[in-house]
């Protein structure tokens, strides 16, 4: 087989075809030599600065694209020069002012010895990296802009747990500004409170050892003025193709209002707030548990209704707020002739319950009662005023006179108000 020829069918000479490339080829192809001075160019690479090939040749780099932008790239031609294939991407501005994203390969081009004497380099515009570029940027903003904005904190953690981003809902929630926080642990804030140390850390185990890859946690914690509050976190985290924890994200919210209110709202379900004593819901989940209890240990319970008598006298004599005070004094006489194990509830107007059932003997009910009755013999003061009301009271013992928690209430009620019929 013949040797290939140097000239490539259909040129008459190499000057000929090499000519037609440099007219012909897309993307900006240039050789210089070590001193960085343009020895050849293609019409598209002369295109670009709106000129002739000709113009180009013998400039410097420098001298052809300004110092500014010269000294963007040249590192990367240094580095071809020295005999390294190069890659790299950047924005460049054509003649018109026009800015592309290009995308160039710069290679060594070596003697015969071996010695670098120049290189090539081929550019090409990437119109969709630029656009990939401006969109990802756009993303993220958008991105960050929804995180800084959420009422919900937002935490990222490290792979060793250290904080990496702190939003600033964080800072408002928490305190502690952001460089204060970055790079910080849990630990070295202080954020947890002793109360969720355990919580926390078994929870923070479960998504770092990768036993789950997102959890909800309740937890109590600092602030950096040392306040304690309490915050809801919904943690994901994240794993790189190796298996091994990258980050861990945190969203991050302060129930510690919501909280206060669904307590205040239970308390309201289960207390009366004029006396604070337990109220009839109250009673009656008492009683049904109290009632379990003795049915397996074959113990007695019992309950003493009080209803204050002449009670209607005292509102219309001197008026609500002097039978509010009554009962709030009411109340405290009956809790102070009781002992600390037995419960006293209010269950109506003027009614109120006594529920025994610790260590309940046959004569148990009529000491507490001898002492009630013995607590409501001296007046109530209102503005000065002697108010006098006093007390009946029934009792009714379990499982002697009933069989559940209703018919023990019923069975005191009816016995009190077979006293109270009594009463002048």
């Amino acid at each position: 087989m013949p040797p290939a020829s140097p000239t490539p069918e259909g040129f008459p000479s190499a000057e000929a075809f090499l000519d037609t490339l440099a007219a012909t080829v897309g993307g900006l192809v240039a050789y210089v030599d070590r001193d960085e001075r343009m020895r050849f160019v293609t019409q598209g690479y002369a295109d670009w600065f709106r000129t002739t090939r000709e113009a180009l040749l013998g400039r410097t780099l420098e001298e052809l694209y300004g110092p500014e932008a010269y000294a963007q790239f040249s590192p990367w031609v240094k580095r071809a020069l020295a005999g390294e294939d190069v890659h790299y991407e950047r924005q460049a501005t054509d003649f018109d002012g026009k800015s592309s994203w290009i995308s160039v390969n710069v290679r060594p081009h070596r003697d015969a010895s071996g010695n670098v004497v120049g290189a090539f380099s081929c550019a090409l515009e990437v119109k969709e990296l630029k656009h990939t570029h401006d969109a990802l940027g756009r993303a993220l903003e958008e991105i960050d802009t929804h995180m800084q904005n959420t009422p919900l904190a937002v935490v990222e953690w490290s792979s060793e747990l250290r904080v990496r981003r702190w939003s600033r809902q964080a800072e408002k929630i928490f305190g502690w500004r952001k460089a204060e926080a970055l790079g910080k642990t849990m630990r070295e804030l202080g954020m947890v409170h002793a109360e969720s140390l355990d919580t926390v850390a078994e929870l923070t185990r479960e998504l770092s050892e990768g036993r789950a890859k997102r959890n909800r946690m309740l937890a109590r914690n600092n602030t950096r003025e040392n306040r304690a509050i309490w915050c809801e976190w919904y943690n994901s985290a994240f794993f790189d193709g190796s298996g091994k924890l990258a980050s861990i994200l945190s969203f991050v919210e302060e129930i510690t209002a919501r909280l206060d209110a669904e307590e205040q709202l239970r308390h309201a379900a289960m207390y009366d707030s004029l006396t604070g004593l337990p109220n009839r819901n109250s009673l009656t989940t008492r009683l049904d548990h109290a009632i379990a209890r003795v049915n397996r240990t074959g113990e007695r319970l019992a309950l003493l209704f009080i209803d204050l008598d002449r009670f209607k006298h005292v509102n219309d004599s001197f008026g609500h707020a002097a039978g509010d005070e009554v009962l709030r004094q009411a109340a405290a006489r009956i809790r102070a002739c009781v002992r600390e194990v037995d419960t006293v509830a209010r269950v109506g107007g003027d009614e109120f319950v006594v529920l025994l059932e610790t260590d309940v003997r046959p004569d148990t009910p009529a000491i507490i009662g001898e002492r009630i009755y013995a607590a409501f013999e001296s007046p109530f003061e209102w503005l000065s005023l002697a108010v006098r009301c006093g007390a009946s009271l029934g009792v009714s013992l379990y499982p002697d006179h009933a069989g559940d928690s209703a018919a023990l209430l019923a069975s005191a009620d009816a016995a009190m108000y077979r006293v109270k019929s009594r009463v002048p």
